[in-house]
């Protein structure tokens, strides 16, 4: 009998929330270091503000920052509430994935994806950049997982994966700035699609992706019609509204069980898809006139809000629920 097995499971989940929140630590060092170009071990920690040395009390994950009421003990400035977020984010994902998938290597491997998850998002959030490095960790992580069969493809399909993973992002890219004048996503959402196709292969990628525009739209799209209104831009509002209801019209209408005659249920779909096109025609034109504004200053320009996340977060999704995905899947297209 392994000797893990003597201990409580408690216990073992005690100890793996604290060293999640002590790599949430570290990550905040990575996030913060990875922006400014600084070395990761190169001194110790200070404050951001007044610049003194933080003494090793004041580092403490999680505790430090209510023992300090979020505040620095020096200058006394606010501390970025970056810093408990990440550390309890950190820690309950590893715990969660402890109490998924037991003490094994797989578990380790999945612990090292969220850290990676949690820093993409971070950096993408704050600057809306994607460090390389941090993408390339993953795709070696995945090609390594998938090597190990500790997830459901091979090493084989994890290249495949990968490869399609960052050749549908450029070309869904490229495609966008072919309609109007700028890239549909940065360079950096190319290379978590890269790292994620290692992990799950090019099947599951396309759910990734499908749900991610999901996430992108709940999140999104909302903000865009109180931007709209509140330029009085009333054709605008009503296309991302048009849009926003569309989108949830063609995923569930075959969930409806009222819908019983064929033809209604088709004169839905077309006259469903006719608004989307019209509506995404007025967004499409709308990112053209402000691509072309050069007289507006970036916060005034067209701008959506870093996808990277998006995907990030449905790639989380489906490494918990991704069996319960599919079932769906198969229900709706039954």
């Amino acid at each position: 009998m392994n000797s893990l097995e003597l201990l409580p499971k408690g216990f073992i989940a005690t100890y793996i929330f604290i060293f999640g929140l002590c790599i949430g630590s570290f990550l905040n060092v990575a996030i913060l270091r990875g922006l400014s170009g600084e070395e990761m071990v190169k001194g110790r920690s200070r404050c951001p503000k007044c610049k003194n040395q933080l003494k090793w009390y004041m580092n403490i994950p999680l505790l430090s920052y209510l023992f300090l009421r979020g505040k620095c003990a020096y200058c006394k400035c606010k501390i970025s509430f970056q810093y408990p977020l990440v550390e309890f984010i950190t820690a309950s994902l590893f715990l969660i994935s402890y109490l998924t998938f037991g003490f094994s290597l797989k578990t380790l491997f999945i612990c090292i994806f969220f850290a990676l998850f949690i820093t993409m998002s971070a950096t993408d959030f704050i600057e809306t950049v994607i460090i390389d490095t941090h993408a390339y960790i993953l795709l070696v992580a995945g090609i390594i997982y998938s090597y190990l069969k500790l997830g459901d493809i091979n090493i084989i399909q994890a290249i495949i994966g990968a490869i399609f993973g960052f050749l549908i992002f450029e070309f869904m890219a490229r495609l966008g700035k072919v309609f109007t004048g700028c890239r549909a996503f940065g360079e950096g959402d190319s290379l978590i699609a890269l790292g994620l196709g290692a992990i799950f292969g090019w099947k599951t990628l396309l759910i990734i992706i499908a749900l991610s525009f999901l996430i992108q739209s709940l999140s999104t799209i909302p903000i865009l019609i109180k931007k709209a209104f509140a330029e009085n831009k009333i054709k605008l509002a009503i296309s991302y509204i048009i849009v926003f209801i569309s989108m949830f019209t063609l995923l569930l209408i075959n969930q409806f069980e009222l819908i019983k005659n064929e033809m209604i249920y088709l004169l839905i779909i077309i006259f469903t898809t006719i608004l989307l096109l019209w509506a995404l025609k007025n967004v499409i034109t709308e990112i053209k006139n402000k691509k072309l504004d050069e007289t507006k200053t970036q916060e005034e320009k067209f701008n959506l809000m870093p996808f990277g996340p998006a995907l990030i977060f449905a790639a989380s999704i489906c490494i918990f629920y991704l069996t319960q995905i599919k079932e769906w899947i198969l229900g709706y297209l039954q």
